[in-house]
């Protein structure tokens, strides 16, 4: 009788199992779409979805175009979409490369009841403006939704690729006469406006979005923040920006790029049409992709432009008369992110090459008497170099004095302007600020988190840029095989889950973070192992004159 019944049960059992195995589907405005269904993490993924139209042919150097179709029947987004086009095709182009990139990536916990609405956060990818895509292992998102779920306060993670590079900022007049100016933010808020129309079918709440960004992406998040002068238009509500701001990007105007314009026109034959912008529409692809690659433009690349319009001025003006979004911020910086900026060949020797160095090789405009202040207030002292506590040693093999000049460009860039949002930010919102200061895992073989093997990151790069990514992640294959760098992942993610949720990072069980307001001179948390002391807090007074003079000369990189 048991047998009989059980062999009875057996198609029920498979059908179940069936139906478990199911890929998810979502139903949003334009159509559906089948996602992935992910066991081991109980989520569902929903990669490469269009949130806007193909961005070639006539829609190039074009402000991004909505959907303009749908569908009867299911599509399907198992697979992250093609990288923007860029320079990098071995890196960026796994997933593909071309022109039809504008896709966005969704990755939620599975099961979620009708009435649920979660948080969402939305992942801006770095890559100094100029490459990267959403599908690198980096930005892998399970982990993090995995983790909120552990702490009892899911998320909905996504990310999104956007244009890069002179495709996404090519700046001339004839850009500038045609609107068409500033696309990789525009395509942000693109992005942010497909969120706001169909997050709620896969149980997002529109109403509580979060933009977080490192690197080129912390920019952006800093650009997005001062859009129309501080306009959110409801599309996203608090902000997470890691090792980067507004005012740390260029903003060259039509000197800049007028003749990099033209060269790019004269090289693909439109030097002689009526209107040089509409015939670059008219390129093919390959024909027009090896011109548009920012590593021959020279200097930084192309990058936003003040065009009075989505960044309406510049960004110092528009944070110091309060032009921004007021919306709570955590935001913070690396202890060494001048070593990715400084000359590590062994060239920064002497007092003479610093001082040639800064007047002429960073895009600063500094005048002489200004550089020579600079120099006096960071002097050649290896002990208060960077990297940070390293004492006397110099690092000689990379340049008997490049711990001093990763010193000033770290604060330049970095330090500094992140000293001067806080500051700015903590008036009107409740600002956390960390400094993260744990060296990151270098992993030899890029093996899975089931076999690590690789050491910390070399001494003379210190807590470098980038590093702490991999610590919010929650990705095991990133963040290292040590207890402690698990504990202080564990810590970390936490936090910015915790801020997702309702704009604190504070949680029981999680070391006290105070709002920067809360100190006279404000306050930092400055996150590190317990091996290294645990994270504490600090006034954040670390080479104050320094990081406060190069913010007064700011205005001087058209910022």
């Amino acid at each position: 009788m048991r047998s009989r019944l059980l062999r009875k049960a057996l198609p029920l059992l498979h059908l179940i199992a069936a139906t478990l195995a199911t890929d998810p589907i979502v139903k949003v405005i334009n159509g559906s779409y089948s996602g992935l269904f992910l066991p081991q993490f109980k989520q569902e993924l929903f990669l490469g979805i269009p949130y806007a139209q193909d961005t070639g042919g006539q829609n190039r150097f074009l402000i991004p175009q909505g959907l303009n179709e749908s569908w009867e029947g299911v599509r399907t987004a198992k697979q992250y979409g093609n990288a923007c086009p860029d320079n990098e095709l071995a890196a960026d182009g796994v997933y593909g490369m071309s022109e039809n990139c504008l896709s966005i990536n969704i990755v939620k916990p599975a099961g979620l009841k009708a009435h649920e609405k979660l948080p969402v956060v939305l992942w801006i990818h770095g890559g100094s403006y100029q490459v990267g895509t959403s599908g690198l292992p980096n930005y892998n998102l399970t982990y993090l939704v995995q983790r909120s779920v552990e702490i009892g306060k899911p998320i909905i993670g996504a990310s999104i690729n956007y244009r890069k590079g002179g495709w996404g900022m090519l700046y001339s007049i004839e850009v500038q006469g045609s609107g068409n100016t500033n696309l990789a933010l525009r395509d942000m808020r693109k992005g942010l406006a497909w969120i706001s129309e169909n997050i709620a079918t896969f149980g997002g709440d529109k109403n509580s979005v979060t933009i977080w960004g490192e690197s080129a992406g912390s920019f952006a998040i800093g650009q997005l923040l001062l859009s129309y002068g501080g306009k959110t238009s409801g599309l996203f509500h608090r902000s997470i920006q890691e090792s980067g701001s507004a005012t740390t990007a260029w903003y060259n105007g039509s000197s800049w790029y007028q003749p990099i314009y033209n060269k790019i026109v004269s090289q693909v034959n439109c030097s002689d049409a009526i209107d040089t912008l509409a015939c670059l529409r008219t390129i093919p692809y390959e024909t027009i992709y090896p011109f548009l690659d920012s590593s021959k433009v020279g200097g930084p690349g192309f990058y936003p432009t003040v065009d009075g319009d989505i960044i309406p001025n510049y960004p110092t003006e528009l944070i110091h008369s309060g032009r921004f979004a007021h919306i709570p911020h955590l935001y913070g910086t690396n202890s060494d992110e001048g070593t990715d900026n400084a000359p590590a060949d062994g060239v920064i020797n002497t007092d003479d090459d610093v001082y040639f160095y800064l007047l002429n090789s960073t895009g600063f405009d500094f005048p002489p008497s200004t550089v020579r202040e600079i120099m006096r207030l960071y002097p050649d002292d290896p002990a208060l170099g960077i990297p940070l506590n390293t004492g006397d040693e110099r690092f000689a093999e990379k340049g008997y004095q490049y711990k001093r000049i990763a010193a000033i460009l770290g604060d330049a860039f970095y330090h500094a302007t992140r000293l001067d949002d806080a500051r700015n930010y903590a008036k009107y919102s409740p600002t956390y600020i960390y400094r993260f200061n744990t060296r990151g895992f270098v992993n030899s073989t890029n093996a899975t988190y089931l076999d690590l093997t690789g050491s910390l990151a070399p001494a003379y790069k210190g807590v470098a840029h980038f590093t702490e990514v991999a610590f919010v992640m929650a990705n095991p294959q990133f963040v290292g095989p040590w207890p402690e760098h698990k504990q202080l992942s564990d810590q970390m993610s936490a936090q910015w889950v915790n801020f997702i949720n309702g704009g604190s990072p504070n949680a029981e069980g999680l070391p006290e973070w105070p709002k920067y307001s809360d100190g006279k001179s404000g306050l930092n948390l400055v996150l590190q192992t317990k091996q290294q002391g645990g994270s504490y807090v600090e006034e954040d007074t670390y080479r104050l004159a320094g990081r406060e003079y190069l913010t007064k000369w700011a205005r001087r990189r058209h910022v």
